[in-house]
């Protein structure tokens, strides 16, 4: 593609590598109103609003706290176990919020896509974006509940405060992670439609592959190096290390196999989505 003062010239025939990132910034205004938009409608109509979110994380931390705390008696590593489990549903719910808006963004953008040009990744990204205000909301009844019991119980572990700059790093990592494999699985549906039932299927592989409802201390060690090598494992225990004071997968074994898969997923998963954006209202 070549721009000027007055004109944009679209080319099917680009290089894979053609990413079209610089595009993106030529379209904030678009970005920012697809923000706006998503903001609004998140809500729209509903009775409780925001409140939702609120429910939902302390209904399922409730839930798994009885099932896998108190029946099935799985430890937590240290930490309370409600703590344990509504700090890991917080992240485990904005990556799969990410994740699946990630695997169905050709699918559910045909429309808008067939009409008009703009750089195809302004829609997940945008929606990743506004998926962030429930992310917060849950955030903050984290440190609600912490504040709490730590009043309770003032000799609790606390997390360390001087690294806490660290936290928008994680919810970085984690956006690029989830919108990575949902490009990939979105990609790849396109001529495969039946692969994109894949997605709920591995959604729940991941979870379980995850150190969610479980501490990574009741791993045998022989088996926590192939954790290393799931990229949740690292970002979900560095959560727990900043928020809840100590986490057994927070450390430089994990965090640099961590963020190695997720940057070598995320970039591949956007040329698969780039290149196949370029042809996707063919097979629509």
């Amino acid at each position: 593609m070549k721009t000027s003062n007055k004109e944009t010239l679209i080319k099917s025939n680009r290089s894979w590598l053609d990413l079209e990132f610089r595009e993106i910034f030529k379209f904030k205004d678009l970005f920012i109103l697809l923000i706006r938009r998503d903001f609004v409608t998140s809500y729209k109509q509903t009775i409780l609003g925001p409140f939702w979110v609120i429910i939902q994380a302390l209904a399922g931390s409730a839930v798994f706290t009885v099932i896998f705390g108190k029946i099935a008696g799985i430890p937590t590593d240290g930490h309370p176990a409600f703590l344990f489990y509504l700090c890991g549903n917080m992240v485990w719910q904005y990556f799969a919020v990410v994740f699946g808006m990630g695997s169905n963004a050709l699918q559910s953008n045909i429309g808008l896509f067939s009409k008009v040009y703009f750089p195809r990744l302004i829609p997940p990204l945008t929606q990743a974006f506004s998926s962030l205000l429930n992310f917060f909301i849950q955030l903050l009844v984290l440190l609600l509940a912490i504040g709490i019991y730590r009043s309770s119980y003032p000799a609790a572990a606390t997390g360390p405060s001087h690294l806490i700059f660290l936290l928008p790093l994680l919810i970085l990592q984690s956006a690029v992670l989830g919108l990575g494999l949902g490009f990939i699985i979105s990609a790849t549906s396109v001529k495969y439609r039946d692969l994109s039932r894949l997605a709920g299927l591995f959604t729940q592989f991941i979870m379980y592959a995850s150190p969610i409802i479980y501490p990574i201390s009741e791993i045998p060690n022989k088996y926590q190096t192939l954790l290393a090598y799931n990229p949740l494992t690292f970002i979900v225990e560095s959560y727990r290390y900043l928020l809840l004071g100590h986490a057994t997968g927070c450390k430089w074994e994990f965090a640099i196999p961590s963020v190695l898969i997720t940057l070598v997923i995320f970039f591949l998963g956007v040329i698969l989505y780039n290149h196949t954006q370029r042809t996707y209202v063919d097979y629509a």
